[in-house]
């Protein structure tokens, strides 16, 4: 894994054109803690397989919130992309095809400290139809388009990485730490001083709260932001 530290909006955007000179499709992340970049499902134990859980929940989310999904069928997957969106703990992890967004993300988490973004060459690692995948199964990591069928995963440009529990690790394997992605993964850390500046940059080039939640919470969030106590 490659690690550069950033100094500032216009250094990230330096960055980040060099892709379009390495690969056709690269993927971004932003967070606040460096590594560990596991599904939420696998954080707590990653040595635990949780397909009976996962199955166990999707099936509730479809009897219990019947009412609160959208007309028509949907696949394991769709589920898994629903739910995620609300928070539900799953095998996925959100990244995005705009470092731009990465970004802010990265920098507008309230915890303190030194935030990162990551960047996944995704070429050797696209799923073309992930609807079809048999998830019981799974042990490599897919990366994948969601159908855009919500306002936020249109305006965050949301892309997802569908983990498979590893049969020879026995365990969730962080990307970081997998032999078939680590190579391909690249880190930037954005020190806790320019994080206050770099969101001032984003706003003037279009992305904030307001833009990326495009809804009354998300103007009502960057009215906090842009208004502060």
């Amino acid at each position: 894994m490659r690690r550069e530290t950033v100094e500032s909006f216009a250094d990230f955007v330096r960055h980040t054109e060099i892709f379009d000179l390495l690969v056709n499709f690269v993927v971004f992340r932003g967070q606040p803690v460096e590594g560990q970049l596991i599904p939420s499902i696998g954080r707590p134990d990653p040595t635990i397989n949780p397909l009976k859980r996962e199955q166990a929940m999707l099936k509730q989310i479809r009897l219990l919130g019947a009412s609160l999904l959208p007309s028509g069928e949907q696949s394991y997957v769709d589920l898994l992309v629903l739910a995620q969106h609300y928070e539900l703990h799953t095998r996925l992890l959100d990244w995005t095809t705009n470092p731009m967004v990465a970004l802010w993300f990265a920098c507008a988490d309230p915890k303190q400290g030194d935030v990162f973004v990551y960047a996944l060459e995704a070429d050797d690692h696209l799923e073309e139809n992930p609807y079809a995948l048999e998830l019981s199964s799974l042990q490599e990591t897919k990366v994948f388009q969601p159908r855009f069928n919500n306002p936020r995963i249109v305006a965050q440009q949301g892309w997802f990485t569908l983990h498979g529990f590893s049969a020879k690790d026995r365990k969730f394997v962080p990307l970081e730490q997998n032999a078939k992605t680590k190579s391909s993964l690249h880190e930037f850390r954005i020190p806790s001083k320019r994080r206050a500046e770099i969101l001032g940059s984003l706003d003037r080039h279009g992305v904030s709260a307001r833009t990326l939640f495009p809804d009354l919470q998300g103007l009502c969030r960057y009215l906090n932001w842009k208004y502060p106590q």
